[in-house]
């Protein structure tokens, strides 16, 4: 079979779906080439799997916190299948959306390996495509270490994670980023007894340093037993053998969750001499050409923060640039984590302020103030804001709190448009609601905070 395009995308995940659609309603006629499933990692096996998770197993804490408020519970129990067969229920649901989507807009959708030929050619199999622009977003995978591989069945990815056969009673996890924390909180709540392995001096590198202070506290409240500058040397025979900073220390686990970083899927179009990093990471320009005219890729592939919002971002941006768009290029990208608490990072820490010349300044308020926290059983965390000193404008917000995911837009609104402190302090906020604590924090940075001592 032989069939002509406008585009053709290689990858139905958060950036090729979104530019398929985004370029069908710019009148273009498209063609998804897709391995496995539309969705992409995300969907199937990455951030709403996880998110399911969390949300569903989340009853056990809160049933704590509210335990000698008024709720008796005697004991309560997790069963897996069913539990797995809720998150598939809604991977499944959403992976039909976008297949409903596809169709509706006329989007035309090829399952298989897309392996680009030459240059406006891509071949699925023994059908060969053609199409003047090509959009690369294949994603990416988990990283895999020579010490730790994929192939014995006791060792995880975050994929084998999220859809495990049964709970292991005792789960080491190598990685203290945003993956390795959230995972370790579903499986604590499960009942497996879980280590957290990290090689850095602390978890969730690149996040405020108070907030990664209290998420272990937190963590570690919980009974996860967490090893920093530490690296796991050798797994075998249900045993993991690490170096804790000069120490050996021998532990007898389950299972063990490599969550380590992600690689590109590059795979399919290395062959025609597209511009790759060290990383193997594929290099563009700004409105994300590659090295061969007319060949264009975004999200997981190209690098940087390997998130799924930046990804549906970019497969938007790439499709206004085909079709001779302008686009402006953001400059500040949302990091979350969720948990028990959710962290969000919005823009600069102090450190980073402090390093790119600014003068920082910070107003902080916490959760253990603000009324709909409270009522919600939280007394935990706080929202930070870093100014600077000298023009008042925002750099960076910083959150820990229930549910504070859902101030993060508002933050990079405020950032994104240069916004100063006082602008958010003028605006009126709801009573009660976790966005007061936001306002506050503001007042807190001229030390006119109403909830609290303005020290």
């Amino acid at each position: 079979m032989e069939k002509k395009f406008d585009v053709i995308i290689l990858g139905a995940g958060p950036a090729g779906y979104v530019a398929a659609i985004r370029l069908a309603q710019l009148g273009k006629k498209v063609a998804v080439v897709e391995e496995a499933r539309v969705g992409g990692v995300c969907l199937n096996s990455g951030c709403i799997p996880t998110k399911a998770l969390l949300e569903v197993t989340s009853i056990k804490d809160r049933l704590n916190k509210f335990s000698r408020k008024g709720i008796e519970i005697k004991e309560l129990s997790f069963d897996l299948e069913r539990l797995l067969s809720w998150k598939n229920g809604v991977v499944n649901k959403l992976a039909k959306g976008i297949e409903f989507l596809f169709r509706k807009n006329g989007v035309e959708l090829y399952q298989g390996r897309g392996v680009i030929e030459e240059s406006g050619v891509v071949r699925v199999g023994s059908d060969m495509f053609y199409s003047e622009n090509i959009v690369i977003a294949t994603g990416s995978k988990p990283r895999e270490l020579p010490s730790l591989p994929f192939s014995n069945s006791d060792i995880w990815s975050s994929e084998e994670a999220l859809s495990p056969a049964s709970i292991p009673e005792k789960l080491l996890i190598v990685g203290g980023g945003v993956i390795g924390v959230e995972i370790g909180t579903i499986y604590s709540r499960l009942g497996s007894e879980v280590f957290i392995v990290e090689m850095l001096p602390e978890i969730l590198p690149g996040f405020d340093h108070e907030i990664r202070s209290l998420v272990r506290r937190n963590l570690e409240k919980r009974g996860i037993k967490i090893y920093t500058d530490s690296l796991v040397e050798n797994f075998k025979n249900k045993i993991a053998f690490l170096k804790h900073k000069e120490k050996k220390i021998q532990i007898r686990v389950d299972k063990v969750l490599v969550s380590v970083g992600r690689i590109p899927r590059s795979d399919g179009f290395r062959a025609i001499g597209i511009q790759v990093d060290g990383k193997g990471f594929v290099i563009v320009d700004r409105e994300f050409r590659t090295s061969i005219p007319r060949v264009f890729a975004v999200g997981d592939v190209i690098g940087g923060l390997l998130l799924a919002h930046k990804a549906h971002r970019e497969g938007m941006d790439v499709a206004e640039v085909i079709c001779g768009k302008k686009i402006t290029v953001p400059r500040v990208i949302p990091s979350v984590v969720y948990g028990s608490l959710e962290i969000v990072k919005c823009g600069l820490t102090e450190e980073e302020a402090l390093e790119k010349g600014f003068k920082p300044k910070i107003g902080k308020f916490p959760f253990s103030a603000n009324g709909r926290a409270l009522t919600a059983g939280f007394n935990e965390g706080f929202i930070k804001v870093v100014g600077d000193e000298r023009t008042e404008r925002i750099l960076g917000i910083h959150m820990l709190g229930p549910g504070v995911s859902e101030l993060a837009a508002s933050a990079c609104i405020a950032i994104e448009n240069k916004l100063k402190v006082k602008n958010i302090t003028q605006a009126i906020h709801p009573h009660p609601s976790l966005s007061e604590a936001l306002m506050e924090a503001c007042e807190n940075f001229y030390k006119r905070a109403i909830h609290i001592p303005n020290i």
